[in-house]
């Protein structure tokens, strides 16, 4: 009756007969972890990783596969031939080989040499019978551990999710050198740019510029970015033609600065050929619609060579496009962006600038002066109208403030009526006009009474006009 020797391999791995190599590769990883001496401290935990790992070689063909018919489970012992008869043979293999013997003629191996000849049999049964083999198994197991170790452990941690399918075909070729990375953070995109930040630096009357240019990633360009705009805020204000350009290139490099079209039509052609080369030709012809897109309606000898590569890697399918991520940033975002440093200019301003006099002596008495002003309002709102008094001389000057030092608003006529809305201060007093000024005028001048009926006796008495 046939019987595959492989079977009890496959139930030591918990898989079904005829299981693929990726369906044997994850179980024994799983059981591999799940046995593993370092991550178990069961006492056979040891002896089910070699068990598990001589099975999983012996699947994907690492070990020699045992014969077939051949068991490790069964000895034959004394199958002579002479008289035809198997003697003391157990198990299936033992019965087979006396059977052999008696049919031949010949003598059978016993069952000691049977089990050395065949160390291959059901996974720990030859093990337990012969241990000079125990060593040898934990060595290869532990070999095999290793090496599955060293080829997990062959990611680059700096490959951003984006390149990670043309990572896996680097690793299996073992050759990155024709991939371009970006400047900053030493990654490979599968949407590299070439992208130029200008750099201002002033004094007086000169201005020099400097272009920043490097091959970059979506994240190296913000970072480098950033240092572009912060080295033109160090020195592009110090002179007064720089500092118009200054603001000009801090704005174009936070919106991410310029992409020339003709250096990134050759760098994305690049690193198309170097995927193609690597056996990713979807990301390739993926890679050569951005170099398309930059190169427009050209007809240059690279718009050329760009087209043919893409009518080659054709497939009949539609195109496959990667996610754009050089989204443009908008204006407003730059601005926002810049917020923080507008805040600690205008501080600096404050506080060391044209405008500190200003803000520390004469702004602090102009919103005393306002708040004042509002306060009387109101109290002229709530209060009652005080009594009128008049101007008793041929004129009186009304000034800002209660003394001579202060400037003079207008002059005050004779019998022209005024209210009092103030203290004697030193004989100055605070008035307010019929049209509504407010000043300070001499006491001494003043008498309480209606200005009109004051001037209609006085011209009685004196028969004016």
């Amino acid at each position: 009756m046939s019987h595959d020797p492989l079977i009890p391999f496959y139930r030591q791995l918990g898989i079904k007969p005829g299981a693929s190599e990726k369906e044997i590769k994850l179980a024994y990883r799983k059981l591999a972890f799940e046995f593993h001496p370092d991550r178990n401290s069961d006492a056979d935990a040891e002896e089910k990783f070699k068990d598990v790992t001589e099975a999983y070689e012996i699947l994907i063909g690492i070990r020699r596969r045992p014969p077939n018919g051949a068991r490790s489970n069964g000895t034959g012992n004394n199958g002579t031939g002479n008289n035809g008869t198997g003697n003391n043979g157990t198990g299936a293999a033992g019965a087979a080989q006396a059977a052999k013997g008696s049919d031949k003629g010949t003598t059978g191996p016993t069952g000691a040499d049977h089990a050395q000849t065949n160390k291959q049999g059901f996974a720990g049964a030859g093990r337990k019978q012969n241990p000079p083999d125990r060593e040898d198994r934990y060595a290869e197991a532990s070999s095999a551990y290793q090496r599955h170790q060293a080829k997990t452990g062959q990611r680059d941690p700096k490959i951003n999710p984006g390149a990670r399918r043309h990572h896996k075909s680097a690793n299996r070729t073992g050759d990155t050198s024709g991939f371009a990375r970006c400047a900053v953070t030493d990654v490979i995109s599968a949407q590299p740019r070439h992208i130029e930040f200008t750099v201002i630096r002033g004094f007086l009357n000169s201005i020099r510029r400097e272009t920043i240019s490097a091959v970059l990633s979506p994240k190296g360009a913000r970072r480098m970015a950033l240092r572009a705009s912060l080295r033109t805020w160090l020195g592009g204000f110090w002179g007064w033609r720089s500092f118009f350009p200054a603001w000009r290139a801090i704005i174009t490099n936070m919106r991410g600065g310029t992409f020339p079209a003709e250096a990134n039509a050759q760098l994305l052609f690049n690193q198309a050929t170097a995927f193609e080369r690597s056996g990713n030709k979807p990301l390739a012809r993926a890679v050569l619609l951005q170099a398309s897109d930059f190169i427009g309606h050209s007809r240059s000898a690279l718009a050329e060579q760009i087209r043919a590569n893409l009518r080659r890697l054709d497939t009949g399918q539609p195109a496959r496009r990667v996610r754009d991520e050089w989204q443009r940033v908008a204006m407003l975002d730059a601005l926002m962006h810049l917020a923080p440093v507008f805040v600690v200019i205008f501080a600096l301003l404050l506080a060391f600038g044209p405008a500190h006099t200003y803000f520390s002596t004469e702004f602090p008495g102009q919103v005393r002066h306002t708040i004042a002003t509002i306060r009387d309002k109101v109290e002229d709102l709530i209060t009652p109208q005080t009594d009128p008094y008049y101007v008793d001389q041929q004129f009186l000057n009304l000034r800002t403030g209660a003394g001579i030092k202060f400037p003079i608003m207008r002059q005050l006529s004779r019998f022209e009526t005024v209210f009092l809305i103030g203290e004697n201060q030193n004989f100055w007093i605070r008035v307010k006009t019929e049209l509504g000024e407010d000043g300070y005028v001499n006491a001494d001048a003043l008498v309480p009474g209606d200005g009109s009926a004051a001037r209609d006796e006085w011209c009685a008495q004196n028969k004016c006009d």
